[in-house]
């Protein structure tokens, strides 16, 4: 594993719990949830649109546009996005659930880090 160092101080979860990070240009979901932090990719599959910055129960990522739902604990789908119900939903190739999913620590400065 190789932990990089993020410029996000862990205190912002003292007061939310949730935030969404840019690393190498992709945008990474992270969840503070029963003391525990979680890191997964914050865009949706299903058009590969979007950032899941919405979360519910603690660590249900939602996607903004077509409300699919995500765990953030397991990257899984939970919901599948609602656009047509007659219709199943194509995903972009490049992104199928489950989304991928980082190791999150903390620093000895209070830095999270991200195992990219």
């Amino acid at each position: 594993m190789v932990f990089r160092k993020v410029s996000v101080l862990a205190k912002i979860f003292d007061t939310r719990d949730h935030a969404v990070i840019m690393v190498d240009n992709t945008p990474i979901l992270i969840v503070k949830h029963n003391g525990n932090f979680y890191a997964m990719d914050a865009r949706c599959p299903h058009m590969g649109c979007g950032v899941l910055s919405d979360v519910e129960d603690g660590h249900i990522a939602v996607c903004p546009l077509h409300k699919a739902k995500f765990d953030v604990l397991t990257g899984d789908m939970v919901s599948q996005p609602i656009v047509m119900p007659e219709r199943r939903c194509e995903f972009n190739r490049e992104l199928q659930p489950p989304l991928k999913r980082y190791g999150v620590r903390v620093s000895p400065e209070g830095l999270l880090e991200i195992d990219i």
